[in-house]
């Protein structure tokens, strides 16, 4: 038989209105080709707060995309209000769980920032031989820092319709390269671009938590109606729902007891999100000794990450309109590489050749519109290329 506090809650839950379900995106896809470790073992005690180095890589297809510095730093903000246990919805939690309200003990400081055009449209979950273009700078993307030393997330376009994803720790990871957080330019802080009802920077402190190994409360499916899957916390109840874009006023019951919606690690508004369990604190610190803790030893140092200058008027492309090949006059005799993209983002060609001339074949080309991405020494151009006949 369910305590009285429970059948009271159940009652009342029955007997209040439904909340309406948002028409929203989803709060985040998971990468597939990342398995989350499952790791339980003890964590050495942290006497004083980890403090984590966040390079940010915007990486635009639109203006709008170009987010602005104030945008990025309101993010930072909310990651150091929710981690340690300061953010203003904490006071609001309901009385059943305000017991595991927990300070994990994180802080994030911001060490970069750099900004990349790109001629793909929705590159964050655009691919190239297996590789996430949004993660190479020759693939369009975004080179990250070194992944062992910096938290990279890159803000960038998608269009799958998630708000975020990120990467689960992995021993022997394949890709480390790709390693961190992608997020949708209006879902990243509390200025700006963003706009209700994810405009509070959870999205950001969400895939954060998968970063550090948390996964949904409701397990790694796409919803547990048969309670059957958990996401291996003791202190996170066993829940069914995913609270898509809602925001209940009081627990709802599921799986025999009341959820904790407010929980990071669910898919409720940005408003309704208030906090991580003891048990969740103990997988991140966990987590971040045994398979991140190169960013334990990390420095606030800010991070020297300039942008590749834009050719001086010494490069020049002959034959643009072009109808055959074309010609590109570079200075000095340094290789050159030259990547051309169609309009929707797929690589069509890619030539190297040594300066101070290369010819570039387009007889092959459709007639249309495409970008050239030239890139020479520690510069980089991307210029819109004609092909007519």
């Amino acid at each position: 038989m369910l305590p009285a506090t429970a059948r009271f809650l159940l009652i009342y839950t029955l007997l209040s209105s439904v909340v309406a379900l948002a028409q929203a995106q989803p709060r985040c896809a998971l990468n597939s080709h990342n398995s989350p470790v499952r790791n339980n073992g003890a964590i050495v005690p942290i006497r004083e707060p980890v403090v984590i180095p966040v390079a940010v890589h915007v990486v635009w297809h639109t203006a709008e995309e170009n987010i602005s510095d104030e945008q990025i730093e309101s993010q930072i903000e909310v990651l150091n209000q929710d981690f340690r246990r300061l953010n203003v919805e904490v006071p609001f939690v309901h009385p059943l769980f305000d017991e595991l309200i927990s300070d994990l003990e994180l802080e994030f400081c911001l060490v970069a920032i750099t900004r990349t055009s790109t001629p793909v449209a929705g590159i964050t979950n655009t691919f190239s031989n297996g590789k996430r273009r949004l993660c190479y700078t020759d693939l369009g993307g975004r080179d990250g820092l070194d992944p062992n030393r910096y938290l990279n997330i890159w803000v960038a376009g998608r269009n799958d319709g998630a708000l975020g994803s990120a990467t689960f720790p992995e021993e022997g990871q394949e890709t480390p390269t790709e390693d961190g957080l992608y997020i949708r330019p209006d879902a990243f802080g509390t200025t700006g671009t963003v706009s209700p009802p994810f405009h509070l920077g959870r999205t950001c402190t969400h895939e954060l938590g998968h970063y550090f190994n948390l996964q949904h409360l409701w397990g790694p499916n796409a919803d547990n109606f048969n309670c059957d899957q958990d996401d291996g916390i003791d202190d996170t109840p066993l829940q069914a729902d995913t609270y898509q874009g809602t925001c209940p006023t009081l627990p709802p019951f599921s799986c025999g007891s009341p959820d904790m919606f407010m929980n990071f690690m669910n898919f409720t508004q940005d408003a309704c999100m208030a906090l991580f369990t003891p048990g969740q604190k103990a997988r991140v610190l966990s987590t971040l000794q045994s398979y991140r803790p190169g960013l334990l030893q990390s420095s606030c140092t800010p991070v020297s990450t300039k942008t590749p200058d834009v050719f001086t008027p010494e490069v020049f492309i002959i034959g643009n309109p072009a109808s055959d090949h074309l010609r590109i006059r570079l200075p000095g005799n340094e290789p050159a590489q030259f990547a051309i993209f169609d309009l929707a983002g797929r690589l069509v060609q890619q030539v190297e050749a040594a300066g101070p001339e290369a010819e570039l074949s387009v007889a092959g080309f459709h007639t249309g519109n495409y970008y050239i991405k030239i890139r020479y020494g520690n510069k980089m151009h991307v210029k819109k290329l004609i092909i007519a006949r």
